[in-house]
């Protein structure tokens, strides 16, 4: 047979062995025979061919392309380790996480797929489960799993925010020290899916430029990318449906699916909530109502409760914690695959929220106008699976061109663009595109997927959402992201900016989240910063909400109006800086700079400001009632586990000790922090579960590093270089101070990596071990004998393995006291020079893999990790 993918024909044979066996194992994957643009897709993959865009209609199993990658994988080892999946940032129910899930357990526990376990697992230098997966939600989300060994494959599910600013070098949530390593992952030996691309095109442009930035820099496990879409803005070539698809009995229903559209004109966009409900309301089954703002879809809701009906909202402004239970809903469960047929009314009502990452199906569908893309994927929520005669109401109310302005209603998320005009000038586009649709006998027009993709190109392009202003990037912004360690940088810009694109009249968000810890621990109340705190103990999904910054706003002041204490309250900036100060003090700032704006607020439990997962100024805690547990919804006790008092818990080990306030009569109180090992970089690494002599921590990390690049087929002076770093990287623990400050009390005739204890160490100073291990490291025997392009090498990896020397030491931690200073200084002046020049060798991404390994290599062999034999 004869196929066209990226406009070249190429033949296949789908019965030879290769194929066959594809088609068993995907159906033991998934559960489903494979359609047959998913065996060409593997085709395509198993040759090392992966076609910049996939150009499919919805409801045909694009999110299958996380399995269909894992089968090509095992066959072709070279592919890339890491499939990292993007979902749009106004995803709610995210079906690729449920994939990801679905996919690692049919493979653990499928005896059929025992050979593509073996095969992967041979790819990995550790033992343990052959697939690591982190998702955004669920048993998996925000895990350490991902980037605990470059060789083993993963399955990565984040959204533009999560996985553009971690590959800029910049991760949100992420302290200085651990954002090369996440730019690594990310950036390397990865195959990036963006899902929906069509939605954030900025960031689908920032993707390319970031491969053409690394294949400048000639490096040699550069990012791969495919945008993936059911509405693609570009008209060039893609991988698309064949002929053979359209003859496919599942294809043809659900491409030629009957959705019947019929638009309504109204007078003001005022009444558009109450047009909704009325229609809605004549409808039975399952009915979908998708509405723009955020207002509109609360005043529908509030009718429809008001009229008895059963009635979920989702809305993008909705916590994660309550977000994570929208599936298990029984009103939801309504719309899902394999719900039983009913023509009892339910209705969910969304913002564009719901249009993106999920997999439901209404039996019918009311909305108003949007752009094309918007509605592309609003008709694609309906009569998803051919079944049925779905009917669509349009509510069309005037399209006038206005100038933006600061008090007009703006919509949630309408997909960007630089002027309102613009935005209106596609709905109307849009309008009369779907007055070109094929009329039907009933006064409607159809709007199945097949019909969308016959209206002309140029015109379905004219109605998209316009595109949004795109930020300049060039060599010298991509650095200034990657000099990590250097805190304040002139001219180094928060990335939003990159991932979106500038959209003049898209209204900025906040996010909002609680912690208990916010009411008694300020600033001057850590040894650092709460930059470095909040690192330790990061925000999750689950913790947060995000709404309109003006929205949000008029919430903190109700609750300022309601409070009689004027709350502390920590803000986290765009740039991520993290400080304290009163809520009334923000909301003046707020009202002079914009504070606010693209900023996260993280309140005290005792505000309240929370009701039903939405933010309510309104909504008070009760102390005797309400359970702090669900207003505070920080880390996990199988994650991380605070404590106070002095025992230690078992498996754990102590990240930081602060001093809490205490009252009149009350002993000091401390607060502790503890954590399961999750990375080699935190100040835990003093600590772990036993003692351990610096030699055997020594010989055990060369171990490891030796075996991930064996594992990852590394060679040459690269790998020695690597191999030799992990060897020598701690040899600055042979200090005095250093050993002090872990308590031992043998030294020196015990030298020790790590204490075996958990009790808080004593202060360093300003000393680095990583500083000592250079100076040690040049005084090795074997060094000299090396070639001059692997001790740079190595020594930049012994410098950086701790997330340091991104470009330099900061000027208070270039000490040594069993040094001279002018040797010191030397070491110092060296680092950034060496930095520079081996970023011009690998490329950025390249030079902080390599990083990785031995960071990988010393958090293995911290973590009482044997070395496989």
């Amino acid at each position: 047979m004869t196929r066209r993918v990226s406009g070249v024909p190429y033949k296949s044979d789908p019965m030879n062995g290769a194929m066959m066996a594809f088609h068993a194992n995907f159906e033991s994957l998934t559960g489903k025979a494979p359609l047959p643009w998913q065996a060409a897709l593997f085709e395509q993959f198993a040759d090392g061919r992966i076609p910049p865009l996939c150009d499919l209609p919805t409801g045909l199993g694009k999110t299958l392309v996380i399995a269909i990658w894992l089968l090509a994988l095992a066959k072709r080892p070279s592919l890339p380790r890491r499939l990292i999946y993007v979902v749009n940032r106004r995803t709610v129910v995210d079906q690729s996480t449920a994939e990801a899930e679905r996919l690692r357990k049919n493979l653990r526990e499928n005896p059929e797929l025992a050979h593509v376990r073996a095969a992967l697992a041979k790819l990995s230098a550790t033992s343990g489960d052959e697939l690591a997966i982190s998702t955004l939600r669920g048993q998996f989300a925000d895990n350490a799993e991902w980037r605990h060994d470059p060789s083993r494959p993963a399955i990565v599910v984040g959204t533009v925010d999560m996985i553009g600013s971690r590959l800029l070098f910049s991760g949100y949530g992420c302290g200085f020290k651990s954002r090369a390593l996440h730019a690594a992952f990310i950036g390397q030996d990865a195959l990036v899916v963006h899902d929906e691309s069509h939605l954030e095109p900025a960031f689908q442009s920032l993707l390319e430029r970031v491969v053409a930035a690394q294949e400048r820099a000639g490096e040699a496990r550069a990012l791969k990318v495919m945008a993936l879409s059911a509405t693609a803005r570009s008209t060039g070539p893609a991988f698309t449906l064949s002929a053979e698809d359209a003859r496919h009995e599942l294809v043809r229903e659900r491409i030629n699916a009957k959705k019947g559209v019929r638009l309504h004109e109204v007078a003001d966009a005022k009444t558009i909530p109450e047009v909704a409900v009325r229609l809605a309301q004549e409808k039975a089954g399952a009915v979908l109502v998708f509405l723009r703002t955020v207002e509109h879809v609360e005043k529908c809701v509030v009718a429809l409760k008001k009229a008895k009906r059963e009635v979920l909202a989702l809305t993008g402004t909705l916590r994660g914690q309550e977000r994570d239970g929208i599936p298990n809903h029984p009103f939801f469960q309504r719309f899902t695959p394999g719900a039983t047929a009913s023509t009892d009314p339910v209705f969910l009502v969304c913002t564009s929220a719901g249009e993106v990452g999920v997999d439901i199906s209404a039996d019918h569908l009311v909305c108003d106008l949007a752009t094309f893309d918007s509605m592309a994927q609003r008709f694609g929520r309906v009569n998803r699976y051919g079944l049925g005669d779905a009917e669509i109401e349009v509510i069309v109310d005037p399209i006038e061109v206005v100038e933006r302005s600061a008090s007009s209603e703006d919509e949630e998320d309408d997909g960007g663009g630089s002027t309102r005009e613009q935005y209106d000038l596609a709905r109307a586009n849009t309008r009369r595109l779907l007055e070109q649709l094929p009329k039907r006998n009933d006064e409607r027009r159809e709007a199945s997927p097949a019909a969308l993709r016959e209206l002309p190109a140029a015109d379905r392009a004219a109605a998209f959402s316009p595109v949004p202003e795109e930020r300049y990037v060039d060599e010298i912004v991509f650095d200034r992201w990657a000099f990590t360690t250097l805190r304040t940088l002139a001219g180094r810009a928060p990335v939003a900016d990159w991932l979106h694109g500038v959209a003049e009249w898209e209204a900025p968000r906040t996010t909002v989240a609680w912690r208990s810890e916010v009411e008694w621990l300020r600033e001057d109340g850590v040894s650092d910063s709460l930059d470095d705190f909040l690192a330790d103990y990061p925000l999750r999904n689950r913790e947060c909400l995000s709404d309109r910054s003006d929205r949000v706003v008029r919430h903190l002041e109700a609750l300022v109006s309601r409070r009689a204490n004027d709350d502390r309250v920590w803000l986290v900036a765009s740039d991520g800086a993290v400080s304290d100060r009163s809520l009334t003090e923000l909301l003046r700032e707020h009202d002079r700079r914009g504070t606010l704006n693209h900023a996260t607020v993280i309140l005290p439990v005792v505000a309240g400001a929370l009701r039903d997962g939405f933010l309510d100024g309104e909504a008070e805690f009760d102390a005797d009632k309400d359970d702090r547990r669900q207003w505070d919804l920080g880390p996990r006790t199988d994650e991380r586990l605070v404590v106070e008092g002095d025992e230690a818990p078992a498996g754990m080990r102590l990240v930081r000790s602060v001093a809490r306030p205490a009252d009149e009569g009350e002993e000091d109180r401390r607060w502790r922090l503890y954590v399961r090992p999750a990375n080699a970089d935190d100040d835990g690494s003093r600590n772990a579960p036993r003692k351990i002599a610096l030699l055997e921590h020594l010989l055990d990390t060369e171990g490891w590093a030796r075996r991930i690049v064996q594992a990852l087929n590394l060679s040459g002076m690269e790998a020695s270089a690597v191999v030799r770093a992990a060897r020598w990287h701690d040899l600055g623990k042979n200090r005095a101070v250093w050993q002090r400050s872990i308590r031992n009390t043998e030294f020196p005739n015990v030298v020790l990596a790590k204490s075996g204890h958990n009790r808080p160490p004593i202060d360093l100073g300003h000393y680095r071990h990583e500083l000592g291990s250079l100076r040690d490291a040049v005084a090795e025997q074997a060094f000299d004998a090396l070639a001059a392009d692997e001790r740079e090498l190595l020594l930049h990896l012994i410098a950086a393995h701790h997330g340091r020397a991104r470009p330099a030491f900061p000027l208070e931690e270039s000490v040594d006291p069993e040094a001279a200073d002018a040797v010191v200084q030397q070491i110092c002046r060296d680092v950034p020079l060496r930095f520079n020049r081996l970023q011009q060798r690998y490329g950025r991404w390249g030079l902080a893999w390599l990083e990785s390994i031995v960071r990988v290599a010393d958090y293995l062999a911290s973590s009482n990790e044997e070395v496989p034999s």
